[in-house]
């Protein structure tokens, strides 16, 4: 059995967290001179402080006594790689957005239990899985999770960033979907063709399925619309980058 290191591994974690000793003194309600005794292996902090300095440092207590986690953080990411890597393509997809949506719910259910008594959130994982629900949104300050039905949104807002550019660039993105027959035409192009590779529909199909004028279509097709699709002699499609587009704006079905 290894020697423990718990000195080297509370000096090289307050270093990490940006504290001092003097500030992680205060933190836990010791002296200056008992943080840099254990640093120094002079002497180890008491056993009741253990569980504290781990949750500050954000390890588990084997962690901080220099052992390896049982259960290695990227075990979890070993697995799911090499369930994704064994499935047939079309599948692989399918079992992603199922984890994805259990991931949403999970952390959605662990907020609401602690408001809705019995709350089932393995039921709720099962619904959220097969696209089953509704509006859905978790936020907290550190990250932000929303699902609409098949669609699911993780977002980091640590790494949130956006300059003047970048927001430009959002407006004049959406600027033509502000438009509700703009808007029409677009989801009934992306129901017709999002399925195929290679599918595209033409004027008189996407008008069909909108429920507007052929010509009101052709016009939003040749104008607004235009700088997002491919135009071909059968039809048209969005391009690939732009796929995207009606999934990310089905988010925003909420009410302001």
């Amino acid at each position: 059995m290894s020697e423990l290191k718990i000195h080297q591994q509370i000096a090289c974690l307050r270093k990490k967290k940006g504290l001092t000793q003097e500030e992680l003194a205060k933190t836990l309600g010791v002296t200056n001179q008992a943080v840099s005794k254990w640093e120094s292996g002079q002497c180890c902090p008491d056993i009741q402080l253990l569980p504290t300095l781990a949750e500050l440092f954000q390890v588990s207590v084997d962690e901080l006594l220099g052992h390896p986690p049982l259960f290695p953080t990227d075990a979890p990411l070993s697995f799911l790689r090499r369930k994704v890597d064994s499935l047939p393509e079309g599948q692989d997809l399918a079992f992603a957005f199922r984890i994805s949506a259990a991931l949403h719910a999970f952390l959605f259910s662990k907020s609401m239990r602690r408001e809705t008594p019995g709350w089932d959130a393995d039921a709720s994982a099962e619904h959220a899985a097969n696209a089953e629900w509704g509006y859905s949104c978790f936020a907290r300050p550190d990250y932000t999770t929303l699902m609409q039905q098949g669609c699911v949104l993780f977002s980091d807002n640590r790494a949130l960033f956006m300059n003047g550019s970048d927001l430009c660039q959002i407006a004049s993105a959406i600027k033509p979907f502000s438009d509700l027959s703009n808007l029409k035409i677009a989801y009934a192009l992306y129901q017709l063709t999002a399925y195929s590779e290679t599918a595209r529909a033409t004027g008189a199909q996407i008008s069909e399925k909108c429920g507007l004028p052929e010509d009101a279509v052709k016009e939003a097709l040749a104008g607004e619309l235009l700088q997002f699709l491919q135009e071909e002699d059968d039809g048209y499609r969005f391009r690939g980058m732009y796929l995207c587009l009606m999934p990310v704006l089905s988010l925003m079905n909420f009410k302001f």
